[in-house]
C-alpha cells in the first residue's frame, strides 16, 4: 500500500510537471557585426628603442636622466637628448695634443713647400746654365777646327759644361728629396688629422645622448662611479611605437595577411586597443613549428612595453550577421549546437549552425528566423515541448533613470 501511494504520488508529480509552465526569458535575434579571427598571446614591445653603451671609460660626473624620464621633447633641441656625462678632461687634453701635432705637421709642410719652390728655381737656373755651357762648348769645338779657338779655351769650355751638368744633377736630386719629404709629411698631416678626429669623437662620446626621443626604461648610472667601455648604461624606448610579435600555428598563419585588423586587449590593465598586421614571416620556426607575425599597436593609456596581451587577428568581418547571445546556444556531443525558441507557449528545440563570434554573441547561419523568440534564460532545464511562461525583460538601469 505504501508502495502504491509512492507510485500515485509520482504520477501526480508528473502530471503537475506537464501542466506547469516553466519561466523563461526570451530575446529576438539581432543584426550585428561579427568577425572570424585567430588568437594568440604575447608581450608588447617597441619598434623604436636603443641601448646606450659606454664607448669611453671613466668616472660619471653627471647623471641627467633616470628611469621614467622623457628625452627628446620637441622644441628642446639636442640638449633634451642628454643622458649623462663622463669625466672628459683627459680626452680634452688628447684633443689639444692632436691639434698641436697637426699644426706642427702643417708647419713642416709649408717649410717643405718653400724648399720645393727654391729647389725648382735652382734646377731651372742650373738647366739654363747647362744650356749656355753646351752652346759655348759647341762654339769652341768649331773654333778649334778653323783655328780661331785654342785648345786651352776648348778644354775650359768642356770643363764648364761638365760642371754645370753636375749642378743640374745635384739640383734634380735636391728637388726629388724635397718632393719625397713633402709626400711623407703630407701623409703625416693626414694621420695627424685622423688622430685629431678620433680624439674629438672620443671627447664627444664622453657625453651620453639618446639617439631617439622616448622614455628611459633602464639606467645603470650613478654619479661618481667608473664605467668601462662596452658597459650597458641606458635603454630608451619610444612608447608611441608599440608592436607585438605573435606566433601562430602554420594552419592559422596561412589565413593571415599584411594589413589585417587586430583586436588587442589586456586583462591586467582592463583596456583594449586596435592594431594591424605589418609583417608575416616567410619562414616557419624550426623548433616551435609556428609562424611569427608582427603587429603594430595603437597606444592607449596603460599599454606599455612588456605588458602581456591577447591578439585577435581579424580574418573576415560580416557586418549584418544574425546573432544571439552565446549563452542561448547549447551543445549536444553527437548532434552539435541547438537552442530553444518559444512557439505558442511551448519550448521548441531547434538545431542550428553557428558562424563567427564576438564578445557575448554568436552568429546563427541556419536554423532560426529573425523573428524567433530565442530563450536566453532558463534554457538549461528545458526539454522539447515543455510549457513555458515568458518572463518580462530585465529593466535597464538607464531606463529606470
Amino acid at each position: 500500500m505504501a508502495c502504491g501511494e509512492r507510485e500515485s504520488s509520482g504520477s501526480w508529480q508528473r502530471e503537475k510537471r506537464e501542466v506547469q509552465a516553466l519561466p523563461v526569458r526570451v530575446e529576438r535575434p539581432a543584426r550585428d557585426e561579427v568577425r572570424d579571427f585567430v588568437e594568440t598571446q604575447a608581450s608588447l614591445d617597441t619598434d623604436r628603442h636603443a641601448d646606450i653603451y659606454a664607448e669611453v671609460g671613466g668616472r660619471i660626473v653627471a647623471r641627467l636622466r633616470d628611469v621614467g624620464d622623457r628625452v627628446g621633447e620637441a622644441g628642446n633641441g639636442n640638449g633634451s637628448l642628454l643622458l649623462a656625462r663622463i669625466d672628459d678632461r683627459d680626452l680634452a687634453l688628447a684633443v689639444k695634443d692632436a691639434e698641436i701635432q697637426l699644426r706642427e705637421q702643417k708647419g713642416k709642410i709649408r717649410e717643405l713647400e718653400l724648399e720645393r719652390r727654391s729647389a725648382t728655381q735652382g734646377l731651372e737656373e742650373a738647366r739654363v746654365n747647362l744650356d749656355e755651357a753646351k752652346a759655348i762648348h759647341a762654339r769652341t769645338s768649331t773654333g778649334i777646327q778653323d783655328g780661331t779657338i785654342s785648345i786651352e779655351e776648348h778644354e775650359k769650355a768642356t770643363f764648364a759644361r761638365s760642371l754645370t751638368r753636375e749642378k743640374v744633377e745635384t739640383a734634380e736630386a735636391a728637388l726629388d728629396k724635397t718632393k719625397l719629404a713633402l709626400e711623407l709629411h703630407t701623409v703625416a698631416v693626414e694621420k695627424a688629422d685622423v688622430v685629431l678626429e678620433r680624439s674629438r669623437v672620443a671627447l664627444e662620446k664622453a657625453t651620453l645622448r639618446a639617439p631617439l626621443a622616448g622614455v628611459v626604461t633602464l639606467c645603470n648610472v650613478r654619479e661618481g662611479e667608473h664605467v668601462k667601455v662596452g658597459e650597458l648604461l641606458y635603454r630608451v624606448e619610444d612608447p608611441a611605437s608599440l608592436i607585438v610579435y605573435g606566433d601562430l600555428p602554420v594552419r592559422q598563419a596561412t589565413r593571415v595577411r599584411v594589413g589585417n585588423e587586430v583586436l588587442v586587449d589586456s586583462n591586467a590593465v582592463g583596456a583594449a586597443t586596435r592594431g594591424k598586421v605589418i609583417l608575416v614571416a616567410p619562414t616557419v620556426e624550426r623548433e616551435s613549428g609556428t609562424v611569427r607575425v608582427k603587429v603594430q599597436v595603437t597606444p592607449v593609456p596603460g599599454f606599455k612595453p612588456g605588458l602581456f596581451v591577447t591578439l585577435r587577428i581579424v580574418i573576415e568581418t560580416r557586418a549584418d550577421a544574425l546573432v544571439v547571445p552565446k549563452r542561448a546556444v547549447l551543445h549536444d556531443d553527437e548532434d552539435g549546437p541547438y537552442l530553444f525558441v518559444v512557439e505558442e507557449d511551448e519550448a521548441a528545440r531547434v538545431w542550428v549552425k553557428t558562424g563567427f563570434q564576438r564578445e557575448g554573441a554568436i552568429e546563427i547561419t541556419e536554423g532560426i528566423a529573425e523573428s524567433a523568440q530565442v530563450v536566453i534564460e532558463g534554457q538549461d532545464t528545458l526539454t522539447h515541448g515543455d510549457k513555458v511562461e515568458i518572463k518580462p525583460p530585465v529593466a535597464d538601469a538607464r531606463d529606470a533613470g
